[in-house]
């Protein structure tokens, strides 16, 4: 079989020039998104782990309104219904709220436990954490959003407490 100059592959010219567009293109991405500025602004720890803590504790006690002055921009309707439906349920139950706020990551994370009772004898065991994220607008800091994390809940009734051990 005679030897025959094997021909200039396509592939192989076009393989090296596309990995190095590409990873010119993924470095060009990450230094853009690097330099840009973020809507979280930088502010000290303390006043940020403040303002979460003060939120925590309003949503937690069912008080809308302390809730709602904490927020950043407390006239977005769409957050004003998530605090409005995250603190009813609490209002006028027992909670205790875990302080001090420990920093996770971009937010402040607050641990609760509590109980919901009910009028007809039910009630909730609730404990999980309320992750909040705080901002600053202007010069002062405000929740730019916040969720529950980890929540765990037990129903029960309080007649389950007046029943021996073999029935419950």
């Amino acid at each position: 079989m005679p030897l025959m100059a094997r021909p200039y592959c396509s592939g192989e010219a076009i393989a090296v020039p596309r990995v190095r567009t590409v990873g010119c293109l993924l470095l060009a991405v990450v230094l853009a998104g690097c330099s840009g500025s973020s809507d979280v602004q930088r502010t000290p720890t303390a006043p940020q782990r403040d303002v979460a803590e003060r939120f925590a504790s309003a949503v937690l006690a069912g008080d809308v309104r302390r809730a709602r002055g904490l927020l950043a921009h407390p006239n977005e309707d769409a957050l004003v219904f998530l605090v409005r439906r995250a603190a009813g349920p609490w209002a006028g139950q027992r909670v205790s709220v875990e302080l001090p706020a420990q920093r996770a990551g971009a937010a402040w994370s607050i641990h609760y436990a509590g109980t919901r009772n009910h009028r007809d004898g039910t009630f909730e065991r609730e404990r999980g954490d309320l992750v909040v994220y705080v901002t600053t607008t202007g010069t002062k800091p405000g929740v730019r959003y916040f969720m529950f994390r980890n929540v765990r809940t037990r129903y029960g009734t309080h007649h389950d407490a007046q029943l021996p051990p073999s029935k419950r």
